[in-house]
């Protein structure tokens, strides 16, 4: 099993490399929405990737962990990620690539943001109560009728994806 994973691993960071979203003309010019290869590439992949992991779970590969919906979490963490994007220019996945390329400024990136996560983790119950409400565990195999239902919503949800890929690509390029 681990083989496959490093297999699947490099395939996917080959694909971001020769795809140029690592560099930071790709995510700047999606930044000033000059370049539309970043959303298209991630609509293609969480399409792909719903139906995917819909049937590792419906086979018995993979189990749903959902977490639960803290919204103003979310955002805090959603402007916290979105600041480190527009400070490197990468993103999680695309660090891995250019550290691999040989970009040191990644290395600082990686290592921020595992100092990042410890410390989070570390403050996490001092500042839970801030947070927010906590909404619950929503997904959208809950609306699911067992097996089958989680194969037609992943399909569904990941041509809707894959087709608004298809459709940025049509429309801004």
């Amino acid at each position: 099993m681990f083989a496959l994973i490093a297999v699947l691993g490099f395939a996917f960071g080959l694909i971001l490399q020769r795809s140029r979203l690592n560099t930071y003309d790709v995510i700047g010019g999606f930044a000033m929405l000059e370049d539309w290869t970043v959303p298209k590439a991630l609509l293609v992949a969480v399409g792909v990737g719903a139906v995917l992991l819909a049937v590792e779970v419906v086979v018995g590969w993979a189990s749903w962990h959902v977490k639960p919906f803290v919204l103003s979490g979310v955002a805090v963490g959603g402007l916290i990620f979105g600041a480190g994007m527009a400070i490197l220019g990468y993103c999680p996945g695309t660090l891995a690539v250019s550290l691999g390329e040989g970009a040191l400024d990644a290395a600082v990136g990686i290592v921020g943001g595992i100092l990042a996560g410890w410390l989070f983790t570390l403050a996490y119950p001092s500042i839970k109560g801030v947070l927010g409400p906590n909404l619950g565990k929503l997904a959208l195999v809950q609306l699911s009728k067992g097996p089958a239902g989680v194969l037609v919503i992943a399909v569904l949800f990941g041509a809707a994806t894959v087709g608004a890929a298809f459709w940025l690509d049509r429309r801004f390029d």
